[in-house]
């Protein structure tokens, strides 16, 4: 985030505290509950969401060297990312040409990508190097039978796919103005230091929902992170169909005795971009979280989430490494003791007659705009 938006930021926040306000939606949004639990709109959510619409998968330093691969299957198509010998990021679905079984698992460093089903073996751009006898492929040159490329791009520091076979991907027409406020996080500088992946008996819209307010704050997180955020106070701001909602540390405070024209507003905040459909980057303090959420395997039902630190030098010595295990521990607490099992119940209660719609208020302005955004986006593909 660039300077001059933290100043305009500041003031805003100052303005909320002094005022005992947040941001606002221009009304209370009403939300269908079959929208959480209805397997027709999951179905089509899968298909235009994860499986045609450009998706976050990393951050730079996930392939931080040449010769370095990533596998990622949550979007429901296999996809093997890769750092070619020429430091380009490169994506293809991991399935061999041959008989199709995958070509690579887990994540590493190799030269090349041997299946292992017969051993045909592909370089780290996706071409075939070779195959055992060669003899009996002679009217199928290899040149035709590389890995199915996709298209991706690295910018920012981040590593975006559109996980279908023949699409493009424009990222500066995908974030639009978003693309130049990451950039000043300057996010190729951050390491990657651990990941997990967790497993939800909730919609993949509500786990996004988890993100989207503060209103929650003082009640579900009053002996975690209470004391740390004001509550029920954020700001909004969106480009395209994504957005970003702040909100401030109790320590904000001390900007008020440097002035907000000197102070960095960044200590001071946790900052939330929600890369439409399904990417969550956090900003804290220091270092970035990124959470990628996709529909589990029991959708509507179900979703998975995989989460990732990265912090701003790589975790050397000991103390680092408890430093940063702390931070993802406490993370993982709260979500995992505080907001999921909460909205575990809440679907739950979908499936009951209690209710036909959930509310959104005028101080949920996120909430109802992400909502509108995906309707929409299911409404003109009909």
């Amino acid at each position: 985030m660039r300077h001059a938006e933290q100043i305009t930021l500041t003031e805003r926040l100052f303005d909320y505290i002094d005022n005992r306000t947040t941001a606002t939606a221009d009304k209370i949004y009403e939300q269908p509950v079959a929208e959480y639990i209805c397997p027709d709109i999951a179905a089509r959510e899968e298909q235009l969401f994860f499986r045609e619409h450009p998706l976050c998968v990393g951050l730079s330093n996930l392939l931080p060297q040449p010769g370095t691969y990533f596998t990622h299957e949550l979007s429901g198509q296999p996809l093997l990312l890769t750092r070619a010998e020429d430091g380009k990021f490169r994506a293809f679905l991991n399935v061999c040409r041959h008989r199709g079984a995958r070509v690579a698992e887990s994540c590493g460093q190799q030269r090349s990508f041997v299946c292992p089903y017969h051993a045909w073996n592909y370089g780290l751009d996706g071409r075939l190097l070779a195959r055992p006898e060669e003899q009996a492929f002679s009217t199928l040159p290899r040149s035709e039978r590389g890995l199915r490329e996709l298209a991706a791009c690295e910018s920012n520091g981040l590593l975006w796919v559109n996980p279908k076979v023949g699409k493009t991907l424009d990222i500066d027409t995908h974030l639009g103005a978003l693309n130049d406020e990451l950039g000043a996080y300057q996010l190729a500088g951050f390491h990657h230091y651990d990941s997990r992946v967790l497993t939800q008996k909730m919609n993949w819209k509500l786990l996004v929902d988890t993100f989207l307010e503060s209103y929650h704050f003082c009640v579900l997180h009053k002996d975690s992170i209470c004391s740390i955020f004001h509550d029920n106070l954020t700001t909004f701001d969106s480009w395209g169909d994504h957005f970003r909602i702040c909100s401030p540390r109790r320590t904000i405070e001390q900007i008020r005795a440097v002035g907000t024209q000197q102070a960095e507003l960044l200590p001071h905040l946790v900052a939330i971009y929600i890369l439409f459909p399904n990417t969550v980057v956090v900003w804290q303090l220091d270092h970035i979280e990124l959470w990628q959420i996709f529909p589990g395997a029991d959708a509507p039902d179900e979703s998975v989430v995989h989460l990732s630190l990265y912090t701003p030098e790589p975790a050397v010595s000991d103390s680092a490494k408890r430093h940063w295990d702390n931070n993802l521990n406490l993370v993982v607490h709260v979500v995992e003791n505080e907001d999921f099992p909460v909205g575990e119940g809440a679907q739950q209660g979908f499936h009951t007659d209690a209710q036909a719609h959930i509310v959104f208020g005028e101080n949920e302005p996120a909430l109802s705009f992400f909502h509108r955004s995906i309707s929409n986006a299911l409404a003109a593909r009909r």
